[in-house]
């Protein structure tokens, strides 16, 4: 049974309402500053093309993590708020077990198509020797991850901030002092590090929760949306990015990762708003009314500035771009415009998809995955001729106008329903 989350009452002072926003708002914007120094170095020490294939490695690992990160660890973000505090270490525990249980599980299937010879075509041949060390990391990196979402969960956003910036200190400090050629296999090993010594320390802790969680509170029913989610994302991006390179070059495999690492600036602060502060609000309405002006209020005040912003980095993007990598970063405004339609898209079809988790109508966010970047990467597969920016731009933005229409479809079905959890 899902615990009710009490919406905020429109009398809220402002600087309350503030209060609330500003450290959800850090915690994205660290993250989101890491990647950032990541791709800098990289961009400095081997242009577009090292971009490209550490974010085709990191996919690997993405997949692996993502299994237990995006379905365990959003539910046990939600389990933690609504129980009572000596029940939340058992809740920890618990997922610590299970997630590492899954993306095990996940990791000993991709290593079977690694050994095969079939997982290394998602890497150029002589990455392909760093397939199997990804795959570890992602499994590594679920504990840290979990760490993460288990403070979100109780309200303590600034030491998840720590946390995510110990994460990426460490591997940012590899890479830092990795020789030429070894910078991908440094900040794999700056990722091992770190989860390794986090891992054995939350499992020891871990053993120390004897508590017995109430009914209802169990983290299973959300290893479904985990499966859907934490896979096809990653993969799909992954062999986006591969037709890229077989079609056109790694060169515009960088240009493009550039342009998304870019706007990712403004689509996840959008995202992470969203979550933090507007999902608690939508589960908690029941009537249509309520639950549509919650929707007007997301679009007001998170997608409107959002688009403006869009619109300002657009204008801005040449600067922008030698600023967070390089000089004559080969990408001009006419070549970003799709993409960043794309993204205003994005954005649009993320508040019906909040929308839809506040419902519970996991149907909807499951089958919606498949129109979003699956829908994108089977796209760039069938265009014919080689592909330039403003045809996988074009791309980006149709995936996303489908992904919108059907997301605001979904939840125009189940709006008038009652407000159920995932687990039901």
């Amino acid at each position: 049974m899902a615990v009710p989350i009490p919406a905020p009452s429109d009398a809220t002072p402002h600087r309350r309402q503030l209060a609330r926003l500003l450290p959800a708002l850090g915690f994205v914007l660290t993250g989101l500053a890491g990647r950032a120094l990541i791709d800098k170095l990289l961009a400095l020490r081997g242009g577009a093309e090292l971009v490209a294939h550490w974010a085709q490695v990191n996919s690997l690992a993405e997949m692996v993590a993502g299994v237990t990160l995006l379905g365990v660890g959003i539910g046990l973000t939600g389990r933690v708020a609504g129980v009572a505090p000596y029940h939340q270490r058992r809740l920890l525990g618990d997922a610590l077990r299970l997630g590492m249980m899954l993306s095990g599980i996940c990791l000993a299937v991709l290593a079977l198509l690694a050994v095969s010879g079939l997982l290394p075509l998602l890497l150029p041949p002589h990455l392909a020797p760093l397939v199997l060390p990804a795959l570890a990391v992602g499994w590594i990196g679920v504990a840290p991850g979990l760490f993460v979402a288990w403070l979100l969960g109780r309200a303590r956003p600034g030491r998840a901030i720590v946390v995510v910036a110990a994460q990426l200190s460490v591997p940012l400090l590899a890479l830092w002092r990795a020789p030429p050629n070894a910078e991908l296999s440094y900040l794999l090993g700056g990722q091992a590090l770190f989860g390794t010594v986090a891992t054995l320390l939350l499992i020891i802790d871990s053993r120390s929760a004897k508590e017995t969680l109430p009914t209802g509170h169990g983290l299973r029913p959300f290893v479904a949306a985990g499966i859907a989610i934490g896979i096809l994302s990653p993969a799909a991006m992954a062999v986006a990015r591969l037709e890229i390179a077989a079609s056109a070059s790694w060169e515009a495999v960088g240009a493009v990762q550039a342009l998304w690492r870019t706007s990712e600036w403004i689509t996840a602060v959008a995202a992470g708003l969203l979550n933090a502060y507007f999902l608690p609000r939508l589960a908690a309405v029941k009537a249509a009314p309520a639950f549509a002006a919650e929707l007007r209020s997301a679009v007001k005040q998170v997608l409107r500035p959002a688009q403006l912003a869009l619109c300002m980095l657009w204008l801005l993007l040449p600067q922008v771009l030698a600023l967070l990598y390089r000089e004559g970063f080969p990408v001009g405004r006419l070549d970003a415009l799709p993409f960043f339609a794309g993204d205003a898209l994005r954005m649009l079809s993320w508040i019906f998809l909040f929308g839809l988790f506040a419902r519970g109508a996991g149907w909807a966010v499951t089958v919606g995955e498949l129109l979003s970047l699956p829908l994108f990467a089977a796209l760039l597969v069938l265009l014919p001729g080689a592909l330039s920016l403003p045809a996988i731009g074009l791309a980006w933005a149709l995936a996303y106008v489908v992904y919108a229409a059907f997301n605001y479809w979904a939840l125009r079905c189940v709006r008038s329903a009652p407000p159920r959890s995932l687990s039901q």
